[in-house]
């Protein structure tokens, strides 16, 4: 219209009350605290399964899955856990952060649990300088996700990525009492807007109704 190409905007001539719009269902939704409670107890029958070790770790940490892929025995000191590589999409060894954030590169204290599941893998896999590295092959993110699928499936759960762990843990870690700058801390982020788009309600439907009814 501008160049005088056409004499009038046509798209003004369109009557859109004619059309029906649905918003988009775009929400994150982790697993809640029941959810991953429920996973890691059946999980947990399966000590000797080395991708069933590798979900309950992750649900542990606050990881990105290719942090969790670069881990070395020797990123362990004490009761903590130095996150300082990643293994990317084409299963190569980055040293460095996703990001190349100095935040990214982070000590994460452990569990106890996470120290159990540990000595579990270590079991699994003594030879290998890396956690998570068999055989000189990386933990596929593929299988990661298809062992966490068919553990949601036999417990009726809907199933969520291994991203969505990292949303879990972060916002389960938030909800009993973790501040926001703790918090963005361990899940390595460069400022706190990107760690509180992490926090979601993971409390059950009963939880919130109760808390409704206090």
């Amino acid at each position: 219209v501008e160049k005088e190409i056409l004499s009038c905007n046509c798209l003004r001539d369109i009557n859109y009350k004619q059309f029906s719009y649905k918003a988009e269902d775009t929400e994150t939704r982790p697993y809640t605290e029941e959810e991953r409670q429920r996973i890691i107890e059946h999980l947990s029958k399966k000590p000797d399964d080395f991708y069933s070790l590798a979900i309950l770790l992750d649900f542990h940490l606050v990881l990105r899955i290719g942090e969790l892929k670069g881990l070395k025995w020797s990123d362990i000191a004490g009761n903590s856990i130095h996150i300082q590589r990643f293994v990317n999409d084409k299963n190569k060894i980055i040293e460095d952060i996703k990001g190349h954030a100095r935040e990214g590169r982070r000590i994460m204290p452990l569990t106890a649990t996470a120290q159990m599941v540990l000595q579990r893998l270590k079991a699994l896999n003594p030879d290998s300088e890396y956690i998570l590295i068999r055989n000189g092959q990386p933990l596929s993110t593929c299988t990661f996700n298809r062992h966490l699928k068919k553990c949601c499936e036999e417990l009726g759960i809907e199933y969520r990525s291994s991203h969505k762990l990292r949303f879990s843990t972060a916002s389960i870690m938030y909800k009993n009492g973790l501040p926001l700058p703790a918090l963005q801390k361990y899940l390595g982020h460069s400022n706190l807007s990107m760690t509180q788009h992490y926090i979601r309600d993971v409390a059950s439907e009963e939880e919130n109704a109760e808390k409704m009814r206090e």
